[in-house]
């Protein structure tokens, strides 16, 4: 049959040769290679589009349920006076919009900042209110549920400086206005 392949019609350049591809090594060697250059490629607009679904979510919660949010307010002595459901809706609509500028790959080392003091905002509730934080009767190290919901905030901080160290690297290597020429510009219009 013309339409079966067989092991005598089929070229010596189709058939694997250990000689010239090298040994198990090299081929996991390269494989490796291959899957680090896979990584270094879409770190960045994963990361950033991973911070845009969580803030999503953030916000989109909050809407839905800002009492959860008004009790984290409540629970912390540097926050008491904006428990309330309106400072919660604010919130709320500022992750939204971060994420909306996030998912566009716009202003993203701006927003990124406002995102690290977000993350920063909830996880000094995790420091200042250790009723809340800390499991009972155990008490530290033992987390709440509270607490390690507000300890993923370490991380996410930590992921929107990384999302923020590498636009500004972006920016500068394509030759972007500068941080220094934005400021510039906007307190030369203030004048």
């Amino acid at each position: 049959m013309d339409s079966q392949v067989t092991h005598t019609n089929m070229s010596d350049a189709s058939m694997p040769n250990p000689s010239t591809s090298g040994s198990l090594q090299a081929i996991a060697e390269r494989f490796i290679d291959r899957l680090f250059a896979v990584v270094e490629r879409i770190w960045a607009p994963f990361l950033r589009l991973s911070l845009a679904v969580i803030l999503i979510w953030l916000g989109a919660d909050k809407f839905a349920n800002p009492k959860y949010t008004v009790g984290l307010e409540r629970a912390s002595p540097l926050y008491v006076f904006l428990a309330t459901n309106g400072f919660a809706y604010a919130l709320a609509v500022l992750e939204i919009v971060a994420a909306g500028f996030l998912l566009a790959n716009r202003a993203v080392r701006y927003v990124g900042l406002l995102v690290v003091l977000l993350f920063v905002g909830t996880f000094s509730i995790f420091l200042t209110a250790p009723a809340i934080t800390f499991g009972s009767p155990q008490g530290f190290p033992v987390l709440s549920n509270t607490g390690e919901f507000l300890l993923k905030d370490v991380g996410l901080a930590a992921a929107a400086i990384a999302m923020v160290a590498h636009d500004v690297r972006r920016h500068r290597e394509a030759g972007g206005v500068g941080t220094h020429s934005l400021v510039a510009a906007l307190f030369g219009r203030l004048r």
